[in-house]
């Protein structure tokens, strides 16, 4: 008999390209953590809190225990190496049903108001500056801005993910040149001596006596420290995953909780009680107050903020909807990635087409 040569054929499956480094996993968790809340919304830990002192140490100890809670997470990412996050969790541990109603409700519920929300928010701070104070932007040009804002990044995050992790450093950037803003800003007013100052005099005034109102407080600074599960998302992306998460999770967290606990005295200092509760957009009065000439800079920074805020969960968010899909959780298409880019087009078109 004939000897037949047998042929063999190696395939290797194909992966999203490791392309993420420390410096872009901490302008990932700097731009995330928190979102915007801290420029539009952080009155309402003080609502709960009642006084100042007990406001700062909320704010610390909320920050804290993130860090306990990031941490856990980011174990479990090393246990569980793969794109999608806390659906990959879940999956692996309580099987798939658990796994197939997180992600759909995640991608239903959570994905596409958060994004349309952050392209709305993005796009009146952008155009805010360009109006009379007593003027708002017209509808529709803030709809059409925040439209053209998000189908940018959804094109940008399927081309090429080297670029967008450039964009996401410059749009972080931007946050905390908002944040260092308003600190020097505060300083400023501090050594005018502005009548604010006795906003300090008796830090715990108010403070409540009851634990009722205090945990509440720190339930509410528990979510305003949210955002920063996306990085657990982009596990398969980052390049040392084992080395350099935990180290990106210690550098933001110090730089955003010191940049919070500061901004909060800054607004202390510049507005009363009564102003830092009623406001919507706390970082914008905070100008109007004693630096109108930097209102539009304050605007636009903030709406900067919010586009870094969004570029980073449709980063995050994605992966999702394409993890589910390679476990059999969603339509095979989504599992796809684009063959010259390693990016997974289909499940980012799809959470756009969700808008």
């Amino acid at each position: 008999m004939a000897d037949q040569s047998t042929v063999q054929i190696q395939t290797e499956e194909i992966r999203m390209k490791k392309s993420m480094n420390l410096l872009h996993c901490v302008a990932v968790l700097v731009a995330v953590t928190g979102h915007i809340s801290i420029f539009i919304s952080p009155g309402v830990i003080f609502s709960a809190a009642g006084s100042i002192g007990l406001t700062i140490i909320e704010w610390i100890c909320a920050g804290l225990l993130n860090i306990g809670v990031c941490l856990c997470f980011v174990e479990l990412a090393t246990v569980f190496p793969s794109a999608g996050g806390p659906y990959a969790y879940v999956t692996n541990v309580f099987g798939g049903l658990s796994g197939f109603v997180i992600m759909w409700g995640y991608i239903i519920l959570i994905v596409g108001p958060f994004w349309a929300y952050l392209s709305y928010t993005a796009s009146v701070y952008i155009l805010e500056p360009f109006f009379r104070i007593d003027c708002h932007p017209p509808a529709l040009a803030v709809k059409f801005l925040g439209a053209w804002i998000l189908s940018t990044l959804v094109v940008l995050n399927c081309i090429y993910m080297k670029y967008v992790t450039k964009v996401q450093t410059v749009l972080t950037a931007s946050k905390v040149v908002c944040l260092i803003l308003i600190i020097v800003l505060g300083a400023v007013v501090l050594g005018r001596g502005h009548e604010t100052k006795s906003n300090f005099e008796d830090v715990f005034e108010n403070t409540p006596s009851e634990a009722g109102p205090v945990a509440l407080g720190i339930f509410y600074s528990l979510f305003v420290y949210g955002g920063w599960q996306i990085v657990c998302g982009l596990m398969e992306e980052v390049k040392e995953p084992a080395r350099d998460i935990p180290r990106a999770v210690y550098i933001s967290f110090t730089i955003v909780i010191i940049q919070y606990v500061l901004v909060n005295i800054s607004y202390f200092l510049v507005l009363t009680p009564a102003q830092f509760l009623s406001s919507n957009a706390v970082a914008i009065i905070f100008t109007q107050v004693h630096f109108p000439y930097l209102t539009p800079v304050m605007s636009i920074l903030v709406g900067m903020s919010a586009v870094g805020v969004l570029n980073a969960s449709i980063m995050g968010h994605s992966r999702l909807i394409f993890a589910g899909a390679r476990n059999g959780h969603a339509p095979p298409v989504f599992g796809m990635l684009h063959v010259r880019y390693l990016t997974p087009w289909p499940a980012i078109i799809i959470k756009y087409g969700v808008q």
